[in-house]
């Protein structure tokens, strides 16, 4: 049987040797390619063509004429992604695995057509899964067809024009938090965690990128004192938690610092070292979402919401919170998207635009003057 071993090159990239015993000579043999598919491949042909290295690159050789399938394409195209983390190459190989190979996977590529994309988004919508479920696995098959444009293989990607359903709700997915609100649920939060949780509402970081920060990002000397954010915790192939870089590259920023806040922050960088995780658990470990969620941000929800709290808010929501606040302030939109780490302004019209008061007020006035005749 032929064997495949990875090696991880000095830049970071991986190659991967196929190594077998050749039946004429019977010595070890083995050639090195760049993508795990080609390995796969390969030592596939070696094992059904008795370890015979000549057989097997004919038929790979006779393979790469035949018009490859969707399946395949997408998995060339995971392949050949150059900056993904592992944890989203994972999340990728799941999407094929789960919801492409057994609708269309089998289909060549240059037969995939609108009719073939309709009836994939229709299969989806039958199974139940969430519009943006579908929304996330059809940006892998749209990704990935044009990558088959780019190698030759079609010369159009037929995901374009394609409609997805709505993943619009009813009610706004968003949720925003007036001053009292969030006063009502910091009544109830754990001592340890009220410092974290002010500095998420205030900042408007991720969770991910606060937990991620350490006492040297933290410039409280500064007029204004900053935060440094230029990192965020992902989570690998085997789900295991690393620091990496922030969501996207306009993630990396500097954020200033209200008075207030640097009150609270000042305990918690005196005396420390620059390396020192900015927020730990007791035990100056990680803090993990979950657990936070479970036993300090839920028990403060509920107690928000015996004493009146008519909302249900997600720890994410503390973003949006912060961001309501900014929009309210009139702060320009420019500022909130650098201090939110928008890639653009679009971005930032696009999930807030709605809470924009000149908007509402020019709304409000040109009503008034269209009923105006009327009314009088």
């Amino acid at each position: 049987m032929a064997s495949i071993r990875k090696r991880v090159k000095k830049d970071g990239s991986s190659s991967f040797m196929v190594v077998w015993r050749d039946p004429k000579i019977r010595k070890q043999q083995g050639i090195t390619v760049d993508s795990a598919h080609e390995a796969e491949t390969l030592k596939r042909l070696l094992d059904a063509n008795g370890q015979s290295f000549e057989i097997a690159q004919q038929a790979l050789l006779d393979n790469r004429a035949k018009i490859p399938t969707v399946g395949e394409v997408i998995q060339e195209h995971i392949d050949l992604l150059i900056r993904p983390s592992s944890g989203t190459v994972k999340t990728y190989q799941t999407m094929l695995d789960l919801h492409v190979k057994k609708v269309i996977g089998h289909v060549p590529v240059d037969k995939l057509d609108y009719r073939l994309i309709a009836y994939w988004v229709k299969s989806m919508m039958a199974k139940g899964r969430s519009p943006k479920t579908i929304k996330n696995v059809h940006g892998l098959i749209s990704a990935s067809m044009n990558t088959a444009e780019m190698l030759g293989y079609i010369t159009r990607n037929p995901c374009r024009g394609v409609q997805l359903p709505s993943v619009e709700k009813a009610e706004d997915e968003m949720m925003f938090l007036t001053h009292a609100e969030f006063g009502l649920i910091m009544e109830g939060m754990g001592e340890r965690y009220r410092d974290f949780t002010n500095f998420l509402v205030m900042t408007g970081t991720r969770f991910g990128e606060a937990t991620a920060l350490t006492v040297a990002d933290i410039d409280l000397l500064g007029k204004p004192a900053t935060a440094r954010i230029n990192k965020a915790w992902k989570r690998d192939g085997q789900n295991q938690f690393y620091i990496g870089p922030t969501k996207t590259g306009a993630g990396k920023r500097t954020i200033g610092l209200n008075p207030g806040l640097v009150d609270l922050l000042i305990p918690l960088v005196a005396g420390r070292l620059g390396g020192d995780l900015l927020f730990t658990t007791p035990k100056g470990e990680r803090i993990v979402h979950k657990l936070y969620w479970h036993h300090y941000w839920m028990p403060a929800v509920k107690a928000a919401q015996e004493r009146g709290l008519r909302k249900n808010p997600r720890i994410h929501d503390l973003r949006h919170t912060h961001a309501s606040w900014l929009i309210q302030a009139g702060v320009p939109i420019f500022t909130i998207s650098r201090r939110l780490g928008h890639a653009s302004t679009r971005t930032t019209e696009g999930v807030y635009g709605h809470l924009m008061p000149e908007a509402l007020q020019a709304g409000a006035d040109a009503t008034e003057r269209s009923v105006a005749a009327f009314m009088r």
